[in-house]
């Protein structure tokens, strides 16, 4: 069996799972009265919505990844036990934030929590186990490779993690948003691990960014705008969790999954440092995102979107492209200078922002 028809056939069955799902989620939610009211500036929507369609992401990822073990793939054992602690950290994730998105969570027992969920992935090579999966070593921009001792590896890969699952929960402001950054990264990964040269095969880490990516696919078209369902915190962090060990679960592609999600990653660092410099808290919510600034300036859903998927894919067809770990640095720093200009122009043009007394941003 080629590896294309494999992809294929974990991709199939993937959406498939997830077109199941949702229809039982839906029912279950407007029977249970498991909705999110329109009560907060912030929110987009101007009728109850079910807010925890994250779920059946993270279950059809799950069934994604049962399949390829049903097919002829072979695997070092030191990727299966990879993909057990890629897993093990998703239920902690999507266990937690399903809570959240039913119940409620303080924010810093949710950062606990997402940090535990880290911590399955990292500990492991803490304890020596070569399985454990930290940032070693990545591109020296200037040549060869910069080789981290394990007391700096641990906090990077910590902070790597952690950020990605919370740069695509504050992200997911609009229908669809999180899901189109979700699959330009995931189509990026995956091309850049299933194209490989001969002697340097990643096919199995490219089958989980099928599975992902399928996920994705089979959930957005309730998600697009008009939404009948949102991901809600489950959705968002379980997608942020994955793609960001996924990216580093073969080897690092920093780089790669830096700039595919260039755009959300920058927009995020913007939001922190305006707040800090304007006296708020960094985790007090208000309208002051890329997207909510766009919205507010007469922009529709699915333009933002599109722009943000636009941009995103653009960056990291880019990332592909460009030959040299050089010419993607002099990339980073000059979409970046771009975005910050942007970003400080409709800061001036915007008006105020409307905030909220909660802390959860």
């Amino acid at each position: 069996m080629g590896n294309a028809l494999i992809a294929l056939i974990v991709a199939a069955g993937t959406i498939a799972l997830v077109r199941i799902i949702v229809p039982a989620l839906l029912r279950l939610a407007h029977d249970r009265d498991l909705l999110l009211y329109p009560t907060d500036p912030r929110q987009v929507h101007t009728s109850p919505i079910p807010k925890f369609g994250g779920i059946a992401m993270f279950m059809a990822f799950c069934g994604g990844i049962a399949i390829t073990f049903m097919l002829p793939v072979e695997r070092f054992p030191e990727e299966i036990e990879r993909i057990v602690l890629l897993v093990t950290g998703a239920v902690i994730v999507a266990g937690v934030m399903l809570y959240d998105d039913l119940i409620g969570i303080a924010p810093l027992p949710k950062l606990a929590w997402q940090i535990l969920a880290a911590g399955v992935m990292i500990v492991p090579r803490f304890r020596g186990e070569e399985h454990g999966l930290v940032i070693e070593q990545f591109t020296n921009p200037l040549g060869g490779m910069i080789e981290l001792p394990l007391l700096f590896a641990i906090p990077i890969t910590l902070l790597w993690i952690v950020g990605m699952m919370n740069t695509l929960n504050w992200v997911d402001g609009l229908d669809g948003l999180a899901c189109t950054i979700t699959l330009v990264a995931t189509s990026v990964l995956f091309l850049h691990t299933f194209f490989r040269p001969p002697g340097d095969p990643q096919f199995t880490i490219s089958l989980l960014a099928v599975a992902l990516g399928a996920a994705v696919i089979g959930f957005i078209s309730y998600n697009w705008h008009p939404a009948r369902i949102l991901m809600g915190d489950t959705g968002a962090m379980f997608l942020g969790f994955s793609l960001a060990v996924i990216s580093i679960i073969g080897g690092a592609k920093i780089a790669t999954a830096l700039l595919a999600l260039w755009v959300p990653i920058l927009d995020v660092a913007w939001v922190i440092i305006y707040r800090i410099l304007h006296g708020r808290s960094p985790l007090k919510a208000d309208r002051g995102h890329l997207h909510h600034r766009l919205l507010d300036m007469g922009w529709t859903q699915p333009q933002i979107v599109l722009l943000f998927g636009g941009l995103s894919g653009t960056l990291g067809i880019a990332s592909l492209l460009i030959p040299t770990p050089q010419m993607k640095l002099v990339l980073l720093i000059l979409a970046g200078a771009a975005g910050v200009g942007v970003l400080a122009l409709l800061a001036r043009r915007a008006g105020p922002l409307f905030e909220r007394q909660s802390t959860d941003a």
